[in-house]
């Protein structure tokens, strides 16, 4: 047997040795008993008579077994374009790609055949055809939502409106200040 077999057994008893041994405490147990002594009882919330709170668990005698209340998670859900921001730029690009090419294709496939291509230098690119279609729809949907809010209050859409004109002609935050 080679002698590098030999050293496999005492690394291994070695482990097993320091494995035996315990951890020494970070505290002492009288500082540990000091600090329990300091921290309040757990009193569990009074019951109104006739309510059901909807917590009550099982009591178990066992001291090893926790019961944990119930606890309902309300999940948010992520903006409606937040795929689109969270995707790469070949994946996004991609994606518009797509989305010109089905737009196209509806129209037929001759369309479909002769848009298919871009002239690099004459023409815009798929990805900025299909960026336009993106915004318009988008355009398209926010216009719904103030056309709904219309109908609802008509004063409140004057000043979205005014206010919406206002972010592009007043000058922007942190800009030179006007003498």
């Amino acid at each position: 047997m080679k002698p590098a077999g030999l050293l496999l057994p005492v690394i291994g008893l070695a482990t097993v040795l320091s494995a035996a041994e315990p951890e020494p405490a970070r505290i002492s147990r009288e500082i540990s008993a000091k600090i329990r002594e300091g921290l309040p009882t757990y009193q569990p919330p009074a019951k109104i008579d006739g309510e059901s709170t909807g917590t009550e668990t099982p009591q178990t005698d066992d001291p090893n077994v926790l019961i944990l209340p119930k606890v309902t998670v309300e999940e948010k859900r992520l903006p409606r374009d937040a795929a689109d921001q969270l995707m790469s730029r070949d994946d996004f690009k991609r994606k518009m790609e797509n989305l010109y090419l089905d737009e196209v294709s509806k129209l037929g496939p001759l369309h479909y055949l002769l848009n298919k291509f871009t002239i690099p230098i004459l023409s815009p690119s798929k990805e900025e055809r299909g960026r336009a279609i993106y915004q318009r729809r988008e355009l398209d949907r926010l216009l719904h939502v103030s056309d709904a809010a219309r109908a609802l209050d008509p004063d409140a859409t004057k000043k979205m409106e005014r206010d919406l004109d206002n972010s592009h002609t007043t000058r922007p935050a942190g800009g030179l200040q006007k003498k």
